[in-house]
């Protein structure tokens, strides 16, 4: 690549960086049908080229891989798995930082196969999550206002919006990390990380009602609790960690809020990531 096309690519990202609210989250999903979630990782070592691939895993240990489809250069970045043409295979929700446009890529197992325009959100709302919060059937999305530190969820049918309803609204340094059903009552939980102190915590919804909430167990120092899916299969949603220096992987399993034991998962290869950028 020219070094000028290079520097202007590097200018536009970081243009765009400075309107993003927070860090991408990880992309879990079970791409291949084996009951096990698989890892969605992301080529951020050159900014011209911006390939997904798929690593799947069987509880913490990779079994093989596959190429999934290349992002778009401006402005895009992935922010949710969730299978929302519900034909069994976990889509990609994209959210455009600069034009707030939302697009859902649909796929079949790692292969593209089609996408749709999903709506525009509000200024200073970024989509952070897809998970179902009215029971139909169909992922919703899950928006935050950094500035406010308020929450949303936002009703879909597929890619089109159909109602809202305000969530609870986050304290001051936590984040998003995942959103599972932790208690099992049948309603997706939040999942919180404070990077600053390396708290977790889920909070307990019905629908988009905070009804309680929990402290987990407090994360080390390098890592970053970055995804919730049941690694292990009994059923209870469990910690994916990355620690960014190294690109070591590790699932923490959990019993609700409750650490109960941790394996080291894959460590990915250099140029890639568990969170885009």
């Amino acid at each position: 690549m020219r070094i000028q096309t290079k520097i202007a690519l590097q200018i536009a990202f970081l243009t765009i960086a400075s309107l993003r609210l927070a860090a991408d989250p990880a992309g879990v999903a079970d791409f291949n049908g084996d009951g096990h979630p698989d890892y969605v990782i992301q080529n951020v070592s050159d900014l011209s080229s911006r390939p997904t691939a798929i690593w799947y895993l069987n509880n913490n240990l990779f079994i093989g891989s596959a190429n999934g489809p290349t992002l778009p250069i401006f402005g895009w970045n992935l922010r949710g798995v969730a299978d929302f043409n519900r034909d069994g295979h976990p889509d990609y929700a994209l959210f455009n930082f600069g034009t707030r446009q939302t697009a859902i890529w649909y796929l079949s197992g790692p292969t593209y196969i089609g996408a749709a325009y999903g709506p525009t959100l509000p200024s200073g709302w970024e989509l952070v999550a897809a998970a179902d919060f009215d029971g139909d059937g169909y992922p919703d999305y899950v928006l935050f206002n950094a500035t406010t530190r308020q929450t949303a969820i936002w009703y879909m049918n597929n890619n089109v919006f159909v109602g809202a309803a305000y969530g609870p609204t986050l304290p001051a340094s936590w984040s998003f990390a995942g959103v599972a059903d932790f208690n099992g009552d049948g309603h997706p939980d939040y999942a919180l990380f404070n990077s600053t102190t390396g708290q977790t915590a889920v909070w307990y919804l019905s629908g988009p009602t905070l009804i309680g909430a929990a402290y987990g167990p407090s994360v080390p120092a390098g890592w970053a609790f970055v995804a919730t899916a049941d690694f292990n299969g009994d059923l209870k949603p469990d910690y994916l960690l990355y620690k960014a220096t190294t690109r070591q992987s590790a699932i923490w399993y959990m019993n609700n809020n409750v650490f109960v034991s941790a394996a080291y998962g894959p460590t990915l290869s250099a140029g890639w990531s568990l969170v885009g950028q």
